[in-house]
Order: structure tokens, then C-alpha cells, then sequence
């Protein structure tokens, strides 16, 4: 059981989500059990402090010949900051149709290194110590057409579409030498480069990701009733063993440019 399940979870608050086939709809009682382990779950798995520790790297090297890019990098005393902040909204449930749809965000994810570079950034020659912080703006999942039913006394996701999220992405450096130009126009270039290549690769991603989500969560949840899930998600409420996932995110999102 995963970080990413207790979010899709979040979305079994509203009635009707499980329907077994075959057998009786999930009674009302069970409904309100389920929304309220669900969402008890999803809060115990979010860790108390905003910030945490990120892996040092060293003499990493990017090279991208596109955007005349070659550079040697090294990252030390790495620092996350906001990884608390997950905002749930736009939370809407179809009766008719028994899909959810909901949007789930990180409202600021900062990231903060020590760093040390010697190459060419977009043709650019790059050289020296400083700081980078890389300010990521609302980064997250929108979720729609999400529907669970229970086949053979297992609860399971029947469709889920996904979209990725990404409002706007700040770089700031300090105390790096740039030749051609300024560090304001160097930064702006990094800008517009990350946010282009995630809305080029936006469709694909969120196609993969929503998949990966489906299946974790069927293999998971395989033998499990929604009575079962239940008392799952009231036994694992209390926070223990979630925070290695969560590190495990983080670090994913360790490298920048």
C-alpha cells in the first residue's frame, strides 16, 4: 500500500462507489464507515512536518544537445519544503454514473540545494557555487471518471482517467558565474524549458500514471471486501509506515535542472 493509493482512496467519500456484482449495493452505514476511514487514512498518511531531507548527488551530468546544454553538477545539503500541503478540491460525485472526480495538489513543493556546476546551459557557460531553489506551484492529479465495484469479495477500480498538474515553476540561483547573459535570463530560460516538456509529455504521463494508480491498487486490494478495506484503512490510520513512501517521492523529485 502506497502514497499514491491513499490519494485515489480519498475518493471513496461519496456514496454508490462499490458495487459487487452480484450482490447487494454497500449499505449506508458502510458507505459513512468507509468515507470516514478513507479520509482519516489519507490525513494520518501526510507527514507532521513540511520539510525533509534530500539526497546529495555528485558530478552528475546533463546533457541535452537540443537546447546546447552539457553540464556537471553537484548537489549537497538538500532540503524539501511543503510536503504537507496536499490541498483536496473540486470534489464532485455523479449519482448516475457512480464516478467521482476530484483534484488533488501540492500547493507550493520548494526545493533547495547547495550546489555546484561547471559546463553550458543553453549555451551558456555555467561555472561556480551557489544555491538553487526550485519552487514548484500547484503540482498534482485531476481526477475523473473514478469507479470502484467488488468482484468475487474484492474491491477494485473499474475506470480512472488522470491528468497531471502544474501551475508554474520558479528557479532562483545564487552565486553561479553566467557568461551571454544575466542570471534573471537564465533562469526564465530554465523556467520555460521545464514547462514546456512537461506539457509536451503531459497526455503520455498521465495515461501511464493513471494506469500504474489502477493496477497497484487492484493487486493491493485482490481478496479484500469493502468491509475488510475498512478495517484496513482503521488499523493503518496512525501514521507508522507511511513516511518511507512519502521519502520515496520526494527523492523522485530530487533532480532538477
Amino acid at each position: 500500500m502506497n502514497f499514491l493509493i491513499a490519494f485515489v482512496l480519498v475518493a471513496t467519500a461519496a456514496a454508490g462507489h462499490c458495487v459487487p456484482i452480484n450482490q447487494a449495493s454497500p449499505t449506508e452505514n458502510q458507505i459513512k464507515e468507509l468515507t470516514a476511514a478513507t479520509l482519516l487514512f489519507f490525513q494520518s498518511a501526510l507527514p507532521n512536518t513540511s520539510f525533509a531531507p534530500l539526497p546529495s548527488f555528485e558530478n552528475e551530468r546533463l546533457r541535452i544537445p537540443e537546447i546546447d546544454t552539457d553540464v556537471t553538477t553537484t548537489g549537497k545539503n538538500g532540503m524539501a519544503y511543503g510536503i504537507n500541503q496536499v490541498l483536496l478540491s473540486q470534489y464532485e460525485f455523479d449519482a448516475s454514473t457512480l464516478a467521482t472526480k476530484f483534484s488533488l495538489t501540492s500547493l507550493n513543493f520548494t526545493r533547495v540545494y547547495d550546489i555546484e556546476v561547471e559546463g553550458k546551459l543553453f549555451g551558456h557557460k555555467v561555472s561556480g557555487e551557489g544555491v538553487l531553489r526550485q519552487e514548484v506551484l500547484g503540482e498534482g492529479y485531476y481526477v475523473s471518471n473514478l469507479r470502484f465495484e467488488e468482484i468475487n469479495h474484492s474491491l477494485q477500480i473499474a475506470s480512472l482517467e488522470l491528468n497531471l498538474l502544474m501551475d508554474d515553476v520558479i528557479v532562483d540561483v545564487e552565486g553561479v558565474t553566467v557568461d551571454g547573459c544575466s542570471v534573471q535570463q537564465l533562469e526564465k530560460l530554465m523556467e520555460n524549458y521545464v514547462l514546456t516538456k512537461f506539457n509536451e509529455a503531459r497526455e503520455e504521463q498521465s495515461k501511464l500514471i493513471a494506469g500504474i494508480m489502477k493496477s497497484q491498487f487492484n493487486k493491493s486490494w485482490a481478496g479484500y471486501s469493502t468491509d475488510e478495506v475498512i478495517q484496513w484503512l482503521r488499523d493503518n490510520s496512525n501514521g507508522s509506515g507511511q513516511m518511507d513512501f512519502i521519502q520515496k517521492h520526494i527523492n523522485s523529485l530530487a533532480r532538477v535542472l
